[in-house]
């Protein structure tokens, strides 16, 4: 069944080049309408019935995240279709979580867009169970007294399940945004001082429902929390929280024993680390490591390292309070220009941008991805 000609689809795209591109594949069957930044589109979507959004994340004067984050937070149902040269994961389960309806990278084929356009649009569209399963809530984990670099692999490794997020303190973690949410509290039971047992019980009235990973034992700890070994382990972590979303064995992380010591040993040196380092310290050849960790993990291992980068940078900037400059610094790059360019690449905004995003999500709408 053809697409009602009245339909309307906003294109927000900084590039002239792609915004004809779009109006030479739509223009024959929909009303085109252009933005060239956030600004621009949210005025247009207030002014305006929109049927469709095609949304580019990386704009110049702006941030294409914006647009989601306010329809979500105004609840209008507006879908929208994400088509970004900026392909990697971090982004597209950001994209997803704050309602996109897919995510499309650049340079895209005329005829899937064209379909998925068609579908998107189609009045009995069904939700497949794959975008049921992004859509729904993703659970908080928090972590607590445990190493920023242990918080960045996790971040990381479990984006596409998790909402992480981390406290150094336990003070901290009473007062944390995501004590409602918190599914799943992982603590280092040396960072519980000689009070270990009070603690544990406090906490464990305080976030009611969650479940408890605690390294470390002792006769303080409930039986009902599992425990691991200490030190934390990332390869550990990975496993445990892995099994608590699902009874399925072939839905885990299964990791070979290289890949686990080379996570393991970027959860704790990630800042010095490089490709050739990791290999030392795993006893494996640099290629052979990468295609290792590229088998297991679905990531180049040069990538992963600055992905780990960028998720501190992240915290450090938005929690820690840490000026650009020291963020850099403090996660193992040359200076804040370094930090900011792999900080778009990664996430989507300068770092400074991101920064502002995260104050206004936690004084207004609560944590964002």
């Amino acid at each position: 069944m053809e697409t009602p000609r009245s339909a309307t689809i906003l294109v927000v795209e900084d590039d002239p080049g792609v915004r004809e591109a779009f109006h030479l594949i739509l223009d024959d069957d929909y009303e085109v309408l252009d933005a060239i930044d956030s600004h621009h589109a949210l005025a247009m979507l207030a002014s305006q019935k929109i049927d469709l959004v095609l949304l580019d994340l990386i704009l110049e004067h702006s941030d294409g995240l914006v647009v989601l984050e306010r329809l979500s937070e105004e609840q209008k149902k507006v879908p929208i279709v994400v088509v970004s040269g900026l392909n990697n994961t971090w982004a597209t389960a950001a994209a997803m979580r704050l309602g996109a309806v897919d995510y499309v990278a650049k340079p895209f084929d005329e005829r899937e867009v064209l379909q998925l356009i068609r579908d998107t649009l189609a009045p009995s569209m069904k939700l497949t169970a794959d975008f049921q399963r992004r859509c729904l809530p993703i659970p908080a984990l928090l972590l607590v007294g445990l190493d920023l670099g242990i918080y960045a692999s996790l971040a990381v490794i479990l984006r596409q399940h998790y909402r992480v997020a981390r406290a150094d303190t336990v003070l901290e973690a009473l007062s944390s945004r995501e004590v409602s949410s918190t599914k799943i509290l992982a603590l280092d039971l040396s960072s519980l001082g000689p009070q270990a047992p009070a603690v544990l019980r406090q906490l464990d009235g305080y976030f009611a429902g969650a479940q408890f990973v605690v390294i470390g034992h002792g006769d303080e700890v409930p039986r009902t929390f599992r425990t691991l070994r200490p030190p934390a382990r990332v390869s550990d972590l990975v496993t445990v929280l892995t099994d608590s979303l699902t009874a399925d064995s072939s839905l885990r992380y299964q990791y070979d024993a290289r890949t686990r010591s080379a996570l393991d040993y970027l959860g704790a040196n990630y800042v010095e680390a490089s490709v050739r380092r990791v290999a030392r310290a795993v006893s494996a050849s640099p290629n052979y490591l990468s295609a290792c960790f590229r088998k297991a993990t679905g990531r180049f291992l040069k990538s992963y390292i600055t992905e780990l980068r960028v998720e501190a940078a992240k915290w450090l900037l938005s929690e820690a309070g840490e000026k650009i400059e020291t963020a850099a610094l403090r996660v193992g790059l040359h200076d804040a220009s370094h930090l900011s360019k792999v900080f778009v690449r990664y996430a989507g905004a300068r770092p400074g941008a991101y920064r502002r995003r995260r104050v206004l999500a936690s004084s207004k709408f609560g944590q964002m991805p």
